[in-house]
């Protein structure tokens, strides 16, 4: 007896930059609106990944989790593996006109920021992400060029900042709650807001310079 799913999914260019069919019989099919030559450097990582054993690296081994860089997955943003029929996953497909996410990621330095802000994402529930987003980067091996490793620095340090300016947000919101605004206290929020924007802002333009 075949069996027959009762949902089926459907994804469009819209929303996806590549979508890979995988049907049961038949050749698999895919549909990008990536330049051909970042489409097949996608798929290219996508093997190595599955090629290397997963928490092998020294990230895994030094800190006994999944390395944010080696094991983790790729975004669902990025890339959608579905089993099915192409047609179903085609339907409604467009072309995306936006440069942005991966049809825009070409250089090493595209993609070192990538990396880096994977690796943030990965450790968001860290006291500091962007410090152990450090630990991973720096103990993973793979060679950068200048380019690229200025901009992950340019990435760490816009965390960073905007883990401070958090910091700086609390302090306030602690202030205000246990003293609240007033003569004695209006002065020192001020400055604390002041602070808080001034990081932000440079948080911005550090991230606006990662990939000047």
């Amino acid at each position: 007896m075949t069996r027959i799913p009762d949902a089926v999914a459907v994804a469009s260019l819209d929303t996806h930059r590549m979508i890979v069919a995988v049907p049961n019989e038949g050749p698999a099919d895919i549909a990008t609106n990536l330049p051909r030559q970042t489409a097949a450097d996608v798929l290219r990582q996508l093997a190595d990944g599955l090629d290397s054993p997963a928490g092998l690296c020294a990230t895994a081994r030094a800190t006994g989790r999944p390395c944010p860089i080696h094991d983790a997955p790729a975004p669902p943003s990025a890339v959608l593996l579905a089993t099915g029929p192409a047609e179903a996953l085609a339907r409604g497909i467009h072309q995306a006109q936006r440069p942005d996410g991966l049809a825009a990621m070409s250089t090493p330095a595209e993609r070192a920021v990538d990396e880096a802000r994977q690796c943030l994402a990965f450790n968001a529930a860290e006291p500091s992400p962007a410090l152990f987003a450090l630990r991973d980067l720096l103990l993973d091996t793979e060679e950068r060029t200048p380019a690229a490793a200025l901009a992950t620095a340019y990435v760490l340090f816009a965390a960073h900042a905007r883990e401070l300016s958090g910091l700086a947000r609390k302090r306030y919101d602690a202030t205000t709650e246990q003293h609240g605004v007033n003569r004695g206290t209006r002065g020192l929020l001020t400055g604390m807001s002041s602070i808080r924007k001034l990081l932000d802002n440079v948080a911005d333009r550090l991230d606006e310079q990662a990939l000047a």
